[in-house]
């Protein structure tokens, strides 16, 4: 059970947004940026590459790399337009397998909760993607994580916990009944109306795993500014714990770990929950993708998602993921490609209670950068360059060291 949270234990938070996002000062824009592209590690592969790609959220790209190491995800041309997302990060795998039946709407942590203080101009502007492929996360290997935590958990394909089995390969690579998958569990949930919190995909670089990030939503899409689910988000908050990386682009993309948004290039959900993988909805953006094509209004796109979530996850033993479909719809308002104010901040108790990473006693949370793509030699000579398609997918600078990297030279 996700235990009762009082905003007191998380007072007096050093705030910060590391490297790549622009600090807030101004309305966020609209327009396309390179989208991110994360890891779901694996063992002994190397990083993939995405598929051109169109649709609502973000897409996950399982770019593997060995126990330990971190090397970068790749990313294809894609076009971005009102309606249509960038290809993101991806795979998050959370710990107990546990489930528990949720209210799509509210949850067992939400009684005397309050809300954060929202954030200050020292925040730094990014956009929220979406994403579930069912893959094991680049903070469920031992190497990839800092010494002082432990590694994320991953689960079987019957979402039991393989607890300190690190080493377990990805379902992504492998797909059986004992590798590693995400884990029910990491199923994002309501804690108050304008309080929610979940996992992400982040983009940056580094030490990077289990940190946690304050996402202040300010009522704009990123593609279409008018979005009416991005509009309806305004002055709602969410906190994620960062457990999966994307190394192209370091620009304040969080790709939010949500049931039913997509499983991008890499699919092991079809596998995993024995269904075609046409039931997912569309490759890149998910339920709501397939609802915006088949035509209607926000609302009536809303009822199409709900009723693709209870197609695909009104089965037994899948309940966190059914309520964390239908929280996209209710609490998040089926946004797509949500602007934001993001810092990092300290973890609730409830993210690290699930997820198992506990970086409370490094006291490292870092301060904002700002943008601009100041980063070091070595920071840029570490980038994966393939995303930009010789330069085409590059768009206006995002603030991020790779897009310097890549596209500024």
């Amino acid at each position: 059970m996700r235990t009762n949270h009082a905003w007191a234990l998380l007072s007096g938070w050093l705030i910060a947004c590391p490297g790549g996002g622009e600090v807030t000062g101004t309305a966020a824009t609209t327009g396309d940026n390179p989208g991110s592209a994360s890891e779901a590690s694996g063992v002994g592969s190397t990083a993939a590459t995405e598929a051109p790609t169109t649709g609502s959220s973000s897409a996950t790209s399982n770019g593997t790399t060995n126990p330990g190491t971190t090397s970068p995800g790749t990313t294809s041309p894609a076009t971005t337009s009102p309606g249509t997302s960038s290809p993101g990060t991806t795979t998050e795998a959370d710990t107990t397998g546990a489930t528990a039946t949720t209210d799509p709407n509210t949850s067992d942590s939400t009684t005397g909760a309050v809300d954060p203080p929202p954030l200050d101009g020292t925040a730094c502007q990014g956009y929220a993607t979406r994403y579930w492929d069912c893959c094991k996360a680049h903070c469920g290997w031992q190497g990839n994580v800092n010494p002082a935590t432990e590694p994320l958990q991953s689960c079987d394909k019957s979402d039991n916990s393989l607890g300190a089995a690190y080493d377990v390969v990805s379902s992504c690579q492998s797909p059986a009944e004992n590798s590693a998958f995400t884990c029910y569990s990491g199923a994002p949930w309501a804690v108050s109306d304008t309080l929610a919190y979940g996992f992400a995909a982040v983009p940056a670089q580094g030490d990077i795993c289990g940190r946690c990030y304050q996402l202040d939503f300010d009522g704009t899409g990123h593609y279409n500014a008018q979005d009416p689910g991005s509009v309806a988000l305004a002055n709602k908050t969410m906190i994620v714990q960062a457990t999966n990386i994307g190394h192209d682009v370091a620009g304040g993309q969080f790709d939010i770990l949500t049931p039913g948004g997509g499983v991008g290039l890499f699919d092991a959900c079809s596998y995993q929950w024995d269904v075609d993988t046409s039931e997912l909805g569309a490759t890149y953006g998910g339920f709501m993708t397939y609802c915006q094509q088949q035509g209607g209004d926000h609302e009536q796109q809303k009822q199409c998602v709900l009723a693709r979530c209870a197609a695909v996850f009104d089965e037994p033993g899948m309940a966190e993921l059914l309520a964390g479909c239908e929280w996209y719809v209710h609490w998040y308002e089926a946004a797509d490609n949500p602007n934001l104010h993001y810092q990092e901040v300290a973890c609730p108790p409830q993210l690290v209670a699930i997820s198992g990473i506990d970086r409370g006693p490094l006291a490292d949370i870092q301060a904002c950068k700002g943008g601009g793509g100041s980063c070091s030699q070595e920071e840029m000579d570490d980038c994966d360059c393939g995303w930009t398609n010789g330069g085409q997918n590059c768009g206006q600078d995002d603030g991020s060291c790779c897009w310097t990297a890549c596209c500024g030279r």
